[in-house]
């Protein structure tokens, strides 16, 4: 009978979560009490249990010694994540030097969520190393470990020797939402090739990937790391979808996904050195996506190209809708999109749908390669635009191609190379209404209504007749956001992307957005009236 109570009483213990607090002013000899904080985030990490919350106090962290000094939370338990996270009013300031490995490391474990930190390397004189990389998902562990049910959210890393975000290569369920990674030696997030499937189920959402390899030893420079990606990761069974995102100015290639199922959508990679977009599982898709830059702005020969799809799992399928590829004139001669072009004897399919594609070089498909292409709008410098299935198509018969292609400038607002370009098209495109409408398309990179006319426009951008593009800055607009049955009005909105850049919304109408609000998010419909 003791027995049994005793039991009882464990499992009770078990399920108690408690919140514990670290402030600059507070002492490890303390409880840890919002009243009596810890001092140090490392030293309350390691006192906390399964299933708690440890909140740091704003304020700035300096951590030195492997281990002691960083956040190294234990796991949580299914509904009961252990939480460690900074205040809401800022985002305390975590800097690591003499080449800490990571101010943040969870070696191997489940159920763990970390939010709202900004993580950097102390910039000392004479420079010690800073930090390695800002956050560990049991990337330092060896192979064959795995994270899994991870959130990552509110972060912003920059400034560290080698990657910003280093995932074990067997990882499921993580969430990396409202990430900013820049200023990196290395990538800025990537994993290791996994032992037991590679990642599943992972989610990389309204995240910022830029400037890659833009860091050493201290200075905002290029580093000697060969072409670090903004996102790169090794085979994995996926899915792993990318949505909402930006990765730019990366030293290597924007986005590279070695994972089947791999879903890149409302997204912009724009100038980045090496390619834009790598695919290489099978059943991937990108759409409304906007890829632009390759070589950032950089004249030299490089084979990198706008679009890769490389793969050995034979009869792969991928997907390329409403998409807008645009490479710059001023790059020595190479191939806008490759396919199969190292994988000759694998056959795959790619279908391909209201694109556009505009370079000073055709783009490759490899004859092994089953391309259907429907719908696409090809502005390709030479004569030749595509050479597909065993045959080539030039300027005059790319409609033989397949339905609806067009050879014809694209007319876009604005496009720049090494800096950022506007893809928005002119009024008088050819792209206008000359896509094919599809049903599961229902707006565009904007989030604007899709289509406007009467059929879908070619490319990432759904054109309007009301877009306002002059002085976006000095622009009022009054918005009404519907908030289920309420209104609330707002003049003189400000906004900024997910790179910090103030914008504004580029025009009047209906359309759909998320709008945050502390820790909730809600689908609204927003009426723009200029």
């Amino acid at each position: 009978m003791k027995k049994i109570a005793f039991l009882i009483i464990l499992i009770i213990d078990l399920l108690h979560s408690g919140t514990y607090y670290v402030s600059p002013s507070g002492d490890n000899s303390n409880p840890g009490t919002v009243s009596q904080p810890w001092r140090t985030p490392g030293y309350g990490s390691k006192q906390i249990r399964a299933g708690d919350t440890l909140i740091v106090l704003y304020g700035v962290y300096d951590m030195h010694l492997y281990y002691d000094d960083m956040i190294t939370p234990p796991s949580g338990m299914p509904g009961a994540p252990t939480v460690i996270k900074g205040e809401e009013s800022a985002k305390p300031v975590l800097r690591g030097d003499g080449s800490l490995l990571a101010c943040i490391e969870i070696p191997g474990g489940s159920n763990i969520v970390i939010e709202n930190f900004e993580i950097t390397s102390i910039i000392d004189t004479p420079y010690s190393g800073g930090i390695r990389s800002g956050i560990e998902l049991g990337g330092s562990a060896g192979e064959g470990t795995t994270v899994n049910n991870i959130v990552i959210r509110n972060i912003y890393i920059h400034h560290v020797e080698e990657t910003g975000i280093n995932v074990a290569g067997d990882a499921t369920n993580l969430m990396f939402k409202r990430v900013k990674v820049e200023r990196t030696g290395g990538p800025g997030i990537s994993a290791p090739q996994g032992v037991a499937g590679g990642w599943r189920n992972v989610v990389v959402d309204s995240c910022y990937l830029g400037y890659a390899g833009h860091f050493y030893r201290g200075r905002d420079t290029l580093s000697p790391w060969d072409r670090p990606d903004g996102f790169g990761i090794e085979n994995s069974e996926g899915p792993v979808e990318i949505r909402y995102t930006i990765s730019e100015h990366n030293n290597g290639d924007g986005l590279d996904s070695k994972a089947k199922k791999t879903y890149i959508h409302h997204s912009v990679v724009a100038n980045n050195f090496g390619d834009g977009v790598k695919l290489w599982g099978d059943s991937s898709i990108v759409e409304n996506t906007l890829i632009y830059g390759t070589g950032d702005g950089r004249i030299e020969a490089t084979p990198w190209c706008l679009l890769v799809i490389e793969t050995d799992d034979s009869n792969g399928y991928f997907e390329i809708t409403n998409v807008t590829m645009w490479d710059s004139p001023q790059r020595p001669a190479h191939y806008a999109m490759v396919s199969q072009y190292d994988y000759d004897t694998v056959p795959i399919t790619i279908n391909m749908r209201n694109v556009i594609v505009q370079g000073n070089h055709r783009i490759y498909i490899s004859p092994v390669v089953h391309f259907l292409a429907t719908y696409n709008l090809f502005y390709i410098g030479e004569e030749v635009q595509a050479y597909a299935n065993g045959n080539e198509y030039t300027s005059s018969n790319i409609g033989s191609l397949g339905a609806g292609n067009v050879f014809g400038d694209p007319m876009f607002a604005d496009p720049q190379w090494g800096t950022d370009g506007d893809f928005h098209l002119l009024n008088n495109s050819p792209a206008i209404d000359a896509g094919i409408t599809l049903s599961h398309i229902t707006d565009d990179l904007d989030l604007f209504f899709r289509p406007y006319g009467s059929t879908s426009d070619i490319g990432a951008y759904e054109w309007h007749p009301t877009e306002v593009r002059e002085s976006k800055s000095k622009h009022e607009f009054e918005v009404e956001f519907y908030w289920g049955n309420s209104v609330k009005k707002i003049r003189n909105l400000e906004v900024y992307d997910l790179s910090g850049r103030k914008t504004f919304p580029t025009r009047a109408g209906v359309y759909f957005h998320i709008f945050r609000e502390k820790n909730t998010e809600k689908r609204v419909k927003i009426v723009v009236l200029p």
